[in-house]
């Protein structure tokens, strides 16, 4: 390593800190370039520096190095950053792969969202940033939005979807869209990028610029009869709330379009300009399979809920057809009895179990109705950011309520459903499809997010929101994160990530960044981005998507105009990021891994020590036997299907060695430990699960560990615990 530091007060040292030890470089070598170029510094031309030192003990795991000028005056400026990664830090995991090549197809990947890819220079580097991170399963790709109702052929072609968009187009003093489809698919192609496609026609497509004469979106919700109304019957112009948090500058976000299955010219629109940018993008999947990741449906499809941000109580959506879909959910006739209008879907797999009568409804809304025309959910909200009126229920705890709450959280499971269905006639594969939900942290007074569509009694506006209703019927989970998911309180005993991998063994993150968009000016630490990274991994997320990869520079953290919310480069999760790719480096998706930590951090990784001690050091647990024994057990809430993990693996570093390792485990709603593995060969485990345990879908929450060491063991240090997916599912 070599290079030059000058400062006015003359330099002293330039140190080389690895994981923070300072190594002394050699200075005061000549440049004389440098001195010519920067006149009037103290030794100016002498200021070179070189730095050479073998660091082959190093462990194998990613370091950080910083490159550190320290001026005479005590001053000290940071010269570079980079990363030291030891040869054998990317093949811990190489071997197991090797015999069972057919495993390399399980890839996790890294996204990096973006736009203007092409016209913007907006995936500019992207292709070897990260080299020498990639392996057989690890890889790097881009995720970037196709606006499907807003690059179009304009009114002139009644609004077709038109893949070579003509991108100099403005909108006021911006570009309509930033990208095409046609150029997104020659810059993956060209650059050999893998991509996924953000296939946005929801409330963030049109929201930079009203621009009707080529938007779609636009140009529908100019009727109000497309668009969701308010409890009062309101339909607010688009640009009514602005300034939210987001990654668009004062969004159009207030006027969105109804989801209710009458709405006909909406969905006509929606449906075949999806599919036309679906046709092309399956053309693209079948000539470069290596290259498509999948496709994100309409981000954060709910019932508009940004009035709850600006000290209104607006509930969405009363439009008519709404209603008039409502009357029929509840009766189960109409498209819910198989018998839909014309342009209306066959709803009959969505019936309710035991539609009501007009007498259930009368007594669930407490009101006298004579027939069903008339009936309507409820349009005051007592207790709703107040007191409720004397004699009056809150209106969480209104059965009437719950009934409309549930039927909206239908509607929006029902739209995923349907663009899924769209997408996948069109050629895409199923496990290639994945909504876009946004899941927040409720406030500490608010009960947890609905995790079902049945589920009832939040007491917010849940805006038809639920984790099952994002999982479309035709394809996974894609799920948006920003903030505190890592203490998120659930309606069953389960993490947020947990209850995501239960529900769906494909899932993954589409949107991320570990910013909290309610402080949106709190910058995150690296542990934030660690934890969520291992969980998400650890719980079958198949992707993560980083906002953003054109969003601000971590380098310009504290000036005026950095935005955390949308920053990746040179950021504390950039650098978790690293380590994940690192160690994980040949390890296939389905494993789970813990690290205890990195370089950077410290971490029991949640095992706890039930005999000898476990002490979290960077990247291992110091153990210390007790008797001969350490018994370790893991977080209890894992998500592990026996029929899917073929053995466990512990990796030692210096130290004692046991001379058996026993493996535990138990089942959701069971105490009991079983033994499902033992070997002297603490390296590798087999498991023999109980035969009863690989049929249905069985999850195992917790496991134990057993070390037994010869009694004069000393420390030993565990760096990993894994455990490998089966090559075949059982």
């Amino acid at each position: 390593m070599h290079g030059w530091a000058l400062d006015r007060a003359g330099i002293r040292r330039v140190e080389v800190r690895v994981d923070g030890t300072p190594y002394e470089a050699r200075y005061g070598l000549p440049r004389p370039d440098v001195g010519k170029d920067k006149r009037g510094y103290p030794g100016g031309d002498n200021g070179g520096f070189e730095f050479r030192r073998d660091f082959a003990s190093l462990a194998p795991i990613r370091h950080d190095v910083a490159v550190v000028a320290i001026a005479n005056d005590g001053r000290e400026a940071v010269l570079a950053h980079k990363s030291l990664v030891p040869p054998a830090a990317m093949h811990r995991a190489s071997a197991l792969l090797d015999a069972r090549p057919s495993l390399a197809t399980k890839q996790f990947t890294f996204l990096m969202m973006t736009s203007g890819v092409v016209e913007q220079m907006g995936a500019a580097e992207l292709d070897t940033h990260y080299t020498g991170y990639g392996s057989r399963t690890m890889r790097v790709g881009m995720s970037v939005p196709i606006l499907y109702l807003r690059t179009t052929r304009g009114a002139a072609g009644d609004y077709a979807f038109d893949p070579d968009f003509d991108l100099s187009r403005k909108c006021k003093d911006r570009p309509i869209a930033d990208d095409n489809l046609s150029g997104v698919i020659r810059y993956s192609v060209a650059h050999h990028l893998p991509v996924q496609f953000i296939m946005n026609g929801g409330i963030w497509a049109d929201a930079s610029c009203d621009i009707p004469a080529w938007d779609a979106n636009d140009m529908l919700e100019q009727d109000p009869a497309n668009c969701q109304w308010t409890a009062q019957n309101e339909v607010f112009p688009d640009d009514y709330l602005k300034k939210l948090p987001g990654s668009t500058n004062s969004p159009e976000l207030a006027r969105s379009l109804t989801y209710n299955v009458y709405a006909s010219r909406v969905r006509a629109y929606k449906r075949r300009n999806l599919q036309a940018a679906a046709r092309v993008i399956a053309a693209f999947a079948r000539e470069h399979p290596d290259l498509f990741v999948g496709i994100a449906l309409d981000a954060d499809t709910y019932m508009n809920p940004f009035y709850m941000q600006s000290g209104l109580f607006k509930l969405f959506d009363y439009n008519p057809g709404m209603l008039k879909q409502f009357r029929h959910w509840l009766r189960g006739d109409g498209p819910y009895a198989g018998k839909p209008e014309p342009g209306a879907p066959n709803l009959i797999a969505y019936r309710r179990a035991k539609p009501l009568t007009l007498a259930d409804v009368n007594r669930l809304a407490r009101k006298h109705w004579t027939s069903w025309d008339l009936v309507e959910p409820p349009r005051t909200f007592p207790g709703a950011g107040g007191t409720p009126l004397a004699g009056e229920p809150l209106i969480w705890d209104d059965p009437w309520y719950q009934e409309w709450q549930v039927f909206r959280q239908h509607i929006v499971g029902l739209h995923y459903d349907e663009l899924s269905a769209w997408a996948h006639e069109a050629g895409i594969p199923k496990d290639q499809i994945f909504s876009a939900q946004g899941f927040i942290k409720p406030d500490d007074d608010a009960k947890p997010i609905a995790i079902r569509i049945q589920s009832r009694g939040q007491n917010y506006d849940t805006s038809g929101v639920s984790i099952e209703g994002s999982i479309p019927r035709y394809g996974h989970l894609g799920a948006i994160i920003y903030g505190e998911w890592y203490n998120m309180r659930m309606e069953q005993p389960n993490s947020l990530f947990a209850t995501f991998g239960r529900l769906d063994p494909g899932w993954a993150i589409v949107e991320f960044n570990p910013t909290d968009l309610k402080r949106p000016t709190v910058l995150p630490v690296y542990a934030q981005a660690y934890h969520a990274f291992r969980d998400m991994f650890n719980n079958g997320a198949s992707e993560i998507s980083a906002m953003a990869w054109n969003g601000s520079n971590g380098i310009f953290v504290g000036q005026p105009g950095y935005v955390p919310y949308t920053s990746w480069l040179n950021t504390p999760a950039e650098d978790a990021m690293r380590d994940l790719f690192v160690t994980h480096a040949d390890v296939p998706r389905g494993a789970l891994l813990w690290t205890f930590g990195s370089a950077q951090l410290a971490d029991s990784d949640g095992w706890t020590a039930q005999a000898g001690k476990a002490t979290p050091g960077n990247a291992h647990l110091a153990l210390e036997p007790s008797a001969g024994s350490v018994k370790l057990h893991s977080p209890s809430d894992l998500v592990v299907r026996p029929r899917t993990i073929d053995f466990a693996s512990l990796d030692f570093g210096d130290g004692a060695k046991p001379a058996r390792a026993k493996l535990l485990a138990r089942v959701d709603g069971s105490d009991e430990w079983r033994e499902v593995g033992v070997s002297a060969d603490a390296s590798r485990i087999a498991i023999r699960w109980p035969a009863q345990w690989t049929k249905g879908d069985t999850i195992v929450v917790q496991l134990g560990i057993d070390l037994a060491f010869a009694d004069s063991a000393g420390r030993a240090r565990l760096d990993r615990v894994m455990l490998y997916p089966s090559a075949s599912q059982r």
